[in-house]
């Protein structure tokens, strides 16, 4: 285990958010050192004359002004699997940038480096900067999702082109960041840890009553490993369907996504013959104004139990939306306690981070669940032009350790739309193929179609 000089800070629980990402990491078969951990990964081409001086001072100075970016894990005792939830403590010095050269043909290298195992121990972030020629480089950042949420990549490449800027130019130093060990320290006073308590009981009373934990029935006998083996069937709108359907849903004063919901809840509902269902959905959880300047991980997993047997049109509408509107004030929920509370079990393995909910529906570009990252245009650094690289994790090398984390439930069946910017709603029903076969997807994507078109039609008359 390696050690950072320099004082050390007091111990820390983690956040409320950070709880659904240890149980995500803990499901593994070797959890804190030999997994491949979920991470946040972004890798920057800049083209141009770059001075690696002022770009190694600005990324010291923006991981010191999020202090997000410096936590780290206490380390585990000698059976890392009785780890329930570990402590964490600040690291006193900036996270280096290390340098290496960078192939001609490079991204296999960069899958490599982004997709290693973290010693969490000593960082849950690194970086590299990546030399091709001297005017091309790649700047390669890869931060543990326990620190690093979607939002934070657009806020975290800003800080860092401006500090860069500032050293290579002009301009002002950074703003004032929100401190992420704030949000911990508030949620950690016996008020606040009290309050919490109650709503958590009411909410997995809640749960247990829609069926959490119940899987929907699949292909095999119990419940089967989640393997990532995905296939899925597409759902496209027109310009002039998707039009429709956002006027049937400002008619019935509910959002697009409530609207979703709820054909989707009835789709499901006449799929399976059940009353009543619970989608899991990630939020992005920023709920104060000065969150949203802040780099760190605020993203939680919501359940939002949906009643079928009012599939009556208006009242399924209404009922769906305030459904929705409740889980969105219980991101600050953990997600951890919750499962143990819903489930009635803790300690041996983790849950996973969809096992609450039936399905998961995803909407982008048009709600307010999650905020949208960075255009590859929109990082500026003076003399340099900058493009975003993709990178895709290869996450069919997790496996999980038990029964209890391998509980798929949501997974299985995940619908994600999103607003193209030609106006229309375009996406896939995503369906485990150990789990359901392409006809279960097609007969409730069928009968999705079949509600939203009743809905866009009642709307219209």
């Amino acid at each position: 285990m390696k050690t950072t000089t320099g004082p050390r800070h007091p111990a820390l629980p983690l956040s409320s958010r950070q709880e659904m990402c240890w149980e995500w990491e803990r499901c593994h078969e070797k959890p804190y050192f030999a997994v491949v951990s979920i991470d946040c990964s972004t890798a920057l081409r800049l083209l141009g004359p770059l001075d690696a001086g002022a770009l190694r001072e600005a990324f010291a100075e923006v991981t010191l002004h999020h202090d997000a970016l410096r936590l780290r894990l206490d380390g585990p005792p000698e059976q890392a699997a009785d780890v329930i939830r570990p402590h964490q403590t600040l690291r006193a010095t900036p996270l280096p940038l290390e340098e290496a050269v960078l192939p001609a043909r490079p991204y296999a290298l960069l899958v490599d480096l982004s997709t290693r195992p973290f010693d969490v121990t000593e960082a849950l972030g690194r970086a590299y900067l990546l030399r091709a020629a001297p005017d091309h480089h790649v700047l390669l950042t890869s931060f543990h999702h326990l620190v690093f949420d979607a939002a934070s990549h657009r806020l975290f490449l800003s800080d860092l082109a401006h500090a860069y800027n500032r050293r290579v130019a002009a301009g002002a130093p950074l703003r004032p960041a929100f401190s992420y060990l704030d949000l911990i320290r508030a949620e950690s006073t016996r008020p606040a840890l009290d309050d919490r308590a109650a709503r958590l009981a009411a909410r997995a009373a809640l749960l247990r009553a829609y069926g959490a934990g119940d899987l929907l029935p699949g292909r095999t006998a119990g419940p089967p490993a989640l393997r990532h083996c995905y296939d899925e069937e597409p759902l496209d709108f027109s310009t002039e369907q998707t039009r429709r359907l956002l006027h049937a849903a400002r008619a019935a004063r509910v959002s697009l996504y409530s609207l979703l919901i709820a054909a989707f809840a009835g789709a499901l509902g006449h799929h399976f013959g059940r009353e009543r269902m619970i989608f899991s959905t990630p939020s992005h959880g920023r709920l104060r104004p000065e969150h949203r300047t802040a780099v760190g991980e605020f993203a939680n997993m919501v359940q939002i139990p949906v009643d079928v047997s009012q599939d009556g049109g208006h009242r399924l509408l209404r009922q769906a939306h305030e459904a929705v509107r409740e889980a969105s004030a219980t991101v600050d929920l953990p997600f951890g306690l919750l499962a143990e509370t819903v489930l009635g079990r803790s300690g041996d393995a983790g849950f996973f981070r969809y096992g609450l909910g039936h399905a998961a529906l995803r909407l982008h570009g048009v709600t307010g669940w999650a905020l949208d990252r960075q255009r590859d245009d929109a990082t500026p650094m003076h003399a340099m032009r900058t493009e975003i690289m993709p990178i895709y994790q290869d996450f069919s090398r997790l496996t999980y350790a038990t029964r209890q984390a391998s509980d798929a439930a949501a997974a299985t069946l995940a619908l994600s739309l999103t607003m193209t910017q030609d106006a229309r709603l375009s996406g896939a029903l995503r369906h485990e193929t150990a789990y359901h076969g392409p006809d279960t997807a097609r007969s409730i994507l069928h009968h999705l179609r079949e509600r939203l078109g009743a809905l866009s039609g009642s709307a219209r008359t």
